[in-house]
C-alpha cells in the first residue's frame, strides 16, 4: 500500500461517476484538489468517469495529455426544446452518435471502438491496472452474469473501454469471460470500492443535471421519466456511503454525448470542488 500524499496520513479517495460529458468534466475536479495540495491517494472510476481515473492513476501530466486530446471527432449537439416528442430527442442523441461511429446499429460494428481504443492507447500506452502510479479500480457491468464487475488488474485501455462502454455507441467488451458494458447500470457509485482500496476518506462526484420540465402526456414520455428517476433513486441510495458527495451544477442543456461542452463542464466541476476543499481538509484532518 501507498503512502498517503496528506500530511495528517489519512488516505483519500476519489469516486468519479459518468455519463458522457459529464464524467470526462470530472477532470476539472481531480486538478483542482492537487491545486489545493489534496492529491488522491486512491481513484474508482465508472461510466466516462473511468475515463478520467485511468489517466489520472497512470500519468503525472495527465492534466496536459488530456489537454492535447484530438476532439475533432468528438459529436457535437444542437440544442433541443425539452418539450419535444421524446422520438425527435433520441433522434439527436443517435446523430450524435453517429459521429463517434457511423455504423452503431448492431453490436459487432467497430467504428465507435476503434476511435477510443486508438486515443486511449497514445494515453495509457501499455500500462496495465495494477501498475499505474496510485490504486486504481474500475467498474463495469457484466450483461452474462448480470452483476458488478470490479477490475483492478489487466491491461489498461481494455478495461477502461469496458467501463465506460456507452449503450448505444459502444459494443460490449468481451474480457475474462463476462461481456463488459459500462458500470453504471450495476453501480452508479462505488464507494465501497475505494474504501476496499484503502481510502480512508471517501469524496464522490456525482454531476448529474436537473430533470428537465416536460408534459408526461404520452406513455413515451411517462417511460423516459420513470427511467430518470430509478436511476437517480439508484444513484442517491449508492452516495449515501460517501463521506463527501460533490454535486456540479450542470445546465438542463448540456446532453450526454454533447463534447463540445466539455471545458465548461470541467470548470464547472472545478468549481463546485473550489467549495468543499475545507470540507475534505477537515475529514482528512487538516484543517
Amino acid at each position: 500500500m501507498s503512502q498517503s500524499s496528506n500530511p495528517a496520513g489519512r488516505r483519500l479517495g476519489v469516486v468519479l461517476t459518468g455519463a458522457g460529458v459529464r464524467g470526462l468534466g470530472q477532470a476539472g475536479t481531480l486538478g483542482t484538489l492537487e491545486r489545493a495540495g489534496l492529491r488522491p491517494d486512491v481513484v474508482v472510476g465508472v461510466s466516462t468517469g473511468a475515463v478520467v481515473a485511468s489517466i489520472f492513476a497512470a500519468r503525472v501530466d495527465w492534466e496536459a495529455a488530456l489537454q492535447a486530446t484530438d476532439r475533432s471527432r468528438l459529436p457535437t449537439l444542437a440544442p433541443t426544446d425539452p418539450q419535444a416528442d421524446p422520438f425527435a430527442r433520441l433522434r439527436g442523441v443517435l446523430r450524435s452518435a453517429r459521429q463517434l461511429a457511423p455504423s452503431v446499429w448492431t453490436w459487432g460494428r467497430q467504428g465507435y471502438e476503434t476511435f477510443a481504443r486508438s486515443t486511449l492507447t497514445e494515453l495509457l500506452g501499455s500500462t496495465t491496472v495494477e501498475a499505474t502510479r496510485l490504486p486504481l479500480a474500475l467498474t463495469a457491468t457484466d450483461l452474462l452474469a448480470a452483476e458488478r464487475r470490479v477490475i483492478r488488474s489487466g491491461d489498461l485501455t481494455t478495461a477502461t473501454l469496458a467501463a465506460s462502454a456507452l449503450p448505444g455507441v459502444s459494443d460490449p467488451i468481451a474480457a475474462d469471460g463476462g461481456l463488459l458494458f459500462d458500470g453504471t447500470f450495476s453501480d452508479p457509485a462505488p464507494i465501497d470500492v475505494a474504501r476496499e482500496l484503502g481510502a480512508d476518506v471517501v469524496v464522490a462526484v456525482y454531476p448529474d443535471r436537473p430533470l428537465e420540465d416536460m408534459e408526461l402526456d404520452s406513455w413515451l414520455r411517462g417511460l423516459v421519466r420513470g427511467v430518470e428517476i430509478g436511476s437517480r433513486a439508484f444513484a442517491e441510495e449508492r452516495l449515501l456511503a460517501a463521506d463527501l458527495v460533490i454535486r456540479p451544477r450542470i445546465d438542463t442543456a448540456v446532453r450526454t454525448l454533447d463534447f463540445s461542452t466539455l471545458d465548461n463542464t470541467a470548470r464547472r466541476c472545478a468549481v463546485a470542488t473550489r467549495a468543499v476543499i475545507p470540507d475534505v481538509a477537515e475529514l482528512l484532518g487538516r484543517a
